[in-house]
């Protein structure tokens, strides 16, 4: 029965060890966790800001697409005009010609207007995923210090109630 303390004082500080040495590793997997995490962020956030590039070079091509689109209406208008005798060159064809190129450079920007906000969207979003991935960083970071400072707490923790027991062991406390 004498050794039974001794053993309880060395499982206790074991113990204590063994939980604080778990705690440390717990740490270290927190950080690689957040430091996978950081690196999906900054991942995303290149693909939105290519996501937003497309989107500017689609809504050109959609511009440009729009305003031969228009162009090519005015033509024809033009062209129906002079099939029904009427002088194109003067009064409300005239009039009418400039109204729908008015409403075609309407149209052209309101597409690449549309485009804009697309983008600004996607860089919006990247602007975001490069925030998460600072903060990912920041957990990255500060898990081991934790994760140290908590398993020293443990251990002494865990070791000085091992010692009290050692201490009232033979007391009958």
């Amino acid at each position: 029965m004498a050794f039974a303390a001794p053993l309880a004082l060395i499982a206790g500080v074991a113990g204590a060890g063994i939980s604080a040495y778990g705690t440390m590793e717990q740490g270290a997997a927190q950080a690689a966790s957040a430091n996978y995490a950081a690196q999906v962020a900054r991942n995303n956030a290149t693909i939105a800001n290519q996501n937003a590039t497309y989107a500017e070079a689609a809504g050109q091509r959609s511009a440009s697409d729009e305003a031969m689109k228009n162009a090519a209406t005015v033509g024809h208008i033009k062209a129906r005009q002079g099939a029904s005798n009427i002088d194109v060159n003067s009064g409300s064809a005239v009039t009418v010609r400039e109204s729908q190129r008015e409403l075609g450079k309407l149209d052209t920007e309101t597409v690449l207007n549309n485009a804009e906000l697309q983008a600004y969207g996607y860089r919006s979003q990247a602007a975001n995923f490069q925030a998460q991935a600072g903060l990912e960083e920041q957990e990255a970071e500060q898990a081991p210090v934790g994760a140290d400072i908590s398993a020293a707490g443990g251990f002494l923790s865990g070791a000085s109630g091992a010692a009290f027991k050692w201490s009232t062991a033979g007391t009958g406390a």
